[in-house]
């Protein structure tokens, strides 16, 4: 089966949240099939961080939808932007 590549920016509900913590969450709250690849944390404004994520999932109808759903439902998260996708 195809992949897909995915970058997601997640945006904390916090500025003091500790990231390191959230991409734990956000890792252990991925179905087996999903994988995070690479993250990294970009200033937005006022000391609030976002995180830049690339997820590699498979190529599925709705997997991209899947994602958000569950990024968006991770405790310290308050929103996900999908801001692009390939297939891999």
């Amino acid at each position: 089966m195809a992949k897909v590549a995915v970058i997601a920016e997640i945006m904390p509900e916090d500025p003091d949240i500790d990231l390191d913590r959230l991409v734990e969450r956000i890792r252990s709250s991925l179905p087996e099939d999903f994988e995070l690849k690479h993250v990294e944390t970009r200033p937005v404004a006022f000391g609030l961080k976002l995180i830049r994520a690339m997820l590699i999932l498979p190529e599925k109808e709705g997997s991209s939808e899947i994602l958000e759903k569950i990024l968006s439902h991770v405790e310290g998260v308050q929103e996900v932007n999908i801001v692009a996708s390939t297939r891999v």
